[in-house]
């Protein structure tokens, strides 16, 4: 039995390069100690030296070599040929970018079929596959020529929806890009001409009394986009965000209000209402659960109102993506970007509702939690309810004087056009 007594073995050399007896044991300490003061000198010298080299490779250069350039906001509004689905694009003046809402009626006589080259989908023939084509025939303005002899309104409506992707603001000489653009999409095949006039021209109104852009979009046109991954209309929203984040790159913020939402106040300036730190800082829900009512991950408690990036509400059913803000910088264009990520909108849980993409994002990622912040429903969506709310308190149902009501769920009823009219006559009358 081996008692920890050494054996003749254990003195004899083991290898070749081994000293012939063993090192004594205060000497072997020192050589250690040696060992670990140079290699920590080593390790001190090789980035004394890295160090040196990175600086002077950088300061041979006239351009500066620093991060700064990925929050610079005159980079970020560099416009970039290839940003938009379409490589040829029609530059217009006007900051009132929207599509003839005359044509709904014509493009739904048109279908998805003559709007789009399409194909036969090989895995299932009863389904056909739409794409983009940007080998129309254009004229020197970019403008779709006219293959048709006579005026006939389907041609033109046509030519209408295959032109409106194209426009983007660049304003001539002397005009100003608005600071707040206020964004729609709005679907030819769910609601009626009615319907959607009064929605764009509530939407219209309410830039021209505050000085702000818009941007409309038809659902239908990012078909071939939605097809990818089979998500479900709603998902359009983002979208058409990012395609006037393009039209306007030089607005600071970005308004998405559904189309199943109405603005009741437009004497209210988004921005001083809002957006101003000093609005923002005390309506601010603070360590709110994402998921209701008592979701483990919430708004974070010490975040400062000029730091947040996009602003959303919740119903109980919890993230409510049918009116939210987006500011136009590297985290609220990184946060878009990454919701519209392939990764997310192909994950079956997600396919059919962008907002449980969002609710993952702010659980999983804290950098665009801290960028996002929480508010009362009815700042920017009340909820619409056929029983007046009796509680002044409530946040969520709308009330007399709210600035907008969303009437959510009108589809599932019914009740769109008789929900929307009141609404209208009732905007009409106090405006």
């Amino acid at each position: 039995m081996h008692l920890g007594i050494p054996r003749r073995s254990d003195l004899r050399p083991k290898g070749k390069n081994k000293p012939l007896l063993p090192i004594p044991s205060a000497l072997r300490s020192r050589f250690k100690d040696y060992s670990n003061k140079r290699t920590a000198i080593q390790a001190i010298l090789i980035l004394i030296i890295g160090n040196y080299i990175v600086n002077w490779l950088f300061s041979s250069s006239k351009v500066k070599h620093n991060f700064g350039h990925l929050t610079n906001q005159e980079a970020l509004q560099t416009l970039q040929d290839n940003h938009g689905i379409y490589k040829n694009e029609i530059s217009v003046g006007s900051k009132y970018i929207f599509p003839p809402i005359e044509h709904a009626p014509l493009l739904r006589e048109l279908t998805l079929d003559r709007l789009f080259k399409n194909k036969v989908n090989p895995d299932n023939p009863q389904e056909k596959l739409y794409f983009y084509s940007d080998d129309d025939d254009l004229n020197d303005f970019n403008e779709i020529k006219d293959k048709s002899s006579s005026e006939d309104p389907l041609d033109q409506s046509l030519k209408a929806f295959k032109e409106h992707g194209r426009k983007v603001f660049r304003p001539s000489s002397g005009k100003k890009s608005p600071e707040i653009v206020l964004v729609t999409g709005v679907d030819f095949e769910k609601f009626e001409q009615s319907h959607l006039t009064k929605i764009v021209q509530n939407r219209v109104d309410y830039a021209h009394a505050n000085g702000y852009g818009l941007y409309v979009r038809w659902i239908q046109e990012f078909t071939p986009t939605l097809q990818e991954y089979n998500n479900e209309r709603n998902w359009a929203k983002l979208f058409i965000l990012r395609a006037a984040m393009h039209a306007f790159p030089h607005a600071k913020y970005f308004w998405y209000l559904d189309q199943n939402a109405f603005i009741m106040r437009h004497d209210i300036e988004l921005y001083s209402y809002l957006l101003e730190p000093k609005s923002l800082e005390p309506i601010m829900m603070r360590d709110q659960p994402i998921v209701l009512p008592n979701g483990a991950i919430k708004t974070y408690r010490k975040v400062k109102a000029e730091d947040m990036q996009i602003v959303i509400t919740q119903t109980k059913d919890g993230i409510n993506t049918d009116s939210f803000i987006v500011k136009n910088d590297i985290y609220g264009k990184g946060a878009l970007e990454f919701w519209t990520d392939p990764l997310l909108r192909k994950y079956s849980s997600f396919t059919s509702d962008e907002k449980d993409a969002l609710t993952h994002i702010l659980q999983w990622h804290p950098v665009i939690l801290s960028k996002t912040t929480i508010v009362p429903g009815r700042t920017i969506c009340s909820l619409h309810s056929s029983n007046v709310a009796e509680e002044e308190d409530d946040t969520l149902f709308y009330q007399e004087d709210d600035f907008v009501v969303n009437f959510k769920g009108c589809d599932v009823h019914h009740t769109c056009e008789l929900v929307l009219d009141s609404y209208w006559k009732k905007q009409q009358g106090t405006n």
